[in-house]
């Protein structure tokens, strides 16, 4: 793999759940560790600034709430860098005037590092390349964080899929969780569900919450309310 792929990485937000993944897997891939930079809440600002200034691609790993903050508050300092932002919703940024003229890799991790040891259930999407972006940081990103790919043309086909398989599934098993009764007498089917429930509860409750702001949804919802009403 061409060297100039392995140059200078920064992660931003290494102490939160994807940021210390990836920074893992760069550690793990990297043939050293002496230019991998990271940042999150405790260093100066000055500290920040110097880092992304030395730095070539940046995993961008904030909250989703402050990922169009963040890059507006240091889009001077990154016209000549690739970001690789994370977001559940790429429409956030993709139709931001101020920042969307940025150089982006875009993926985005369908399991919580965390809660998913198995490989085989870890999974994540990875945006389709512009022509003048070298392909090979995807083969770097995979080998990065270990999972499976999958790959779709924009960022309007993420968010419409994202609609269905993430903001539709968490706003059915939050209804599931208050309409079902007291009871521990649960079938096979019922305790998976509860289990699913329990561990969307024990997740970013703000991440849930924003990702239910999908401009797709309601017509996902009102699909699924016609399924479910004619059968």
């Amino acid at each position: 793999m061409n060297e100039q792929v392995f140059k200078n990485p920064l992660v931003v937000g290494y102490k939160g759940e994807v940021g210390s993944f990836l920074l893992n897997g760069l550690l793990r891939t990297m043939p050293k560790a002496l230019n991998i930079w990271c940042f999150d809440i405790n260093e100066s600002e000055h500290e920040r600034i110097e880092r992304i200034k030395k730095s070539d691609y940046i995993f961008l790993c904030v909250p989703i709430q402050d990922t169009v903050g963040w890059l507006k508050q240091y889009k001077p300092f990154l016209k000549d860098k690739i970001v690789v932002e994370q977001c559940s919703l790429k429409s956030i940024i993709y139709e931001n005037k101020e920042i969307n003229d940025l150089n982006y890799i875009s993926m985005h991790l369908l399991f919580r590092p965390s809660a998913t040891p198995n490989i085989e259930d870890r999974s994540c999407i990875l945006l389709r390349l512009k022509e003048n972006q070298d392909v090979q940081i995807l083969d770097w990103i995979k080998k990065i964080q270990v999972s499976s790919i999958s790959y779709l043309e924009g960022y309007k086909e993420h968010d419409k899929l994202m609609a269905e398989r993430q903001a539709l599934i968490h706003k059915v098993l939050s209804v599931l969780d208050k309409t079902f009764s007291a009871r521990e007498i649960d079938t096979f089917t019922s305790k998976q569900i509860k289990k699913l429930i329990e561990r969307m509860k024990a997740g970013n409750k703000d991440l849930y919450n924003f990702i239910q702001t999908n401009e797709y949804l309601p017509e996902i919802l009102e699909k699924f309310k016609n399924n479910l009403t004619n059968g």
